[in-house]
């Protein structure tokens, strides 16, 4: 799935008219895999201050490839702050640093703001719907998950992993009333 949602953000940047050299040639790195000869390209981009969204964002990439999540929703706040399109995959991959670091406030409302995005649908709306509740267990509202889940399951009753969850929310939820 993560490959997946790399695959999208190259993408978009590679759609975008008007990029400069340096973040199209850190997109080609970004493809071939060379996240520290992308980096470098990116942060040049970033020092000349040129195409400061798409440079940033392709940062983010790179850290998230990393597994570096601080910096890497660092740099796709920096890619949202500097223009870069609002988009449902940016706004997963945020929600999901947010998670990885603990910070699961944030994150609920970076899957939430990326549900609301035009461009959100079928698996990666499913992801975020998920992730969010996630988020709100992190948090240790069990009542807002439990209804969000509630609502997950009846968008998509195929997910056993879901029921499953449901079934465990329903006790926590049970436990923290008495």
């Amino acid at each position: 799935m993560k490959k997946r949602w790399l695959s999208i953000l190259i993408l978009c940047c590679l759609l975008l008219a008007g990029c400069a050299n340096a973040v199209k040639e850190g997109t080609a790195l970004l493809e071939e895999g060379k996240m520290d000869e992308a980096q470098e390209k990116f942060e040049t981009s970033i020092e000349k201050e040129k195409d400061l969204g798409e440079a940033y964002r392709g940062l983010g990439i790179c850290y998230w490839e990393k597994s570096d999540y601080t910096k890497a929703m660092a740099a796709f706040e920096k890619a949202l702050d500097n223009g870069a399109e609002e988009k449902a995959t940016l706004y997963n991959m945020l929600g999901i640093c947010a998670l990885k670091t603990n910070n699961a406030e944030k994150a609920v409302s970076y899957f939430a703001k990326g549900q609301e995005q035009s461009d959100a649908e079928g698996e990666l709306l499913q992801e975020m719907a998920f992730n969010e509740i996630a988020g709100y267990e992190q948090l240790g509202k069990y009542s807002e998950a439990k209804q969000k889940l509630e609502l997950y399951v009846s968008a998509y009753p195929d997910d056993e992993t879901a029921a499953k969850e449901l079934e465990f929310l329903n006790t926590q939820v049970k436990e923290n009333k008495d």
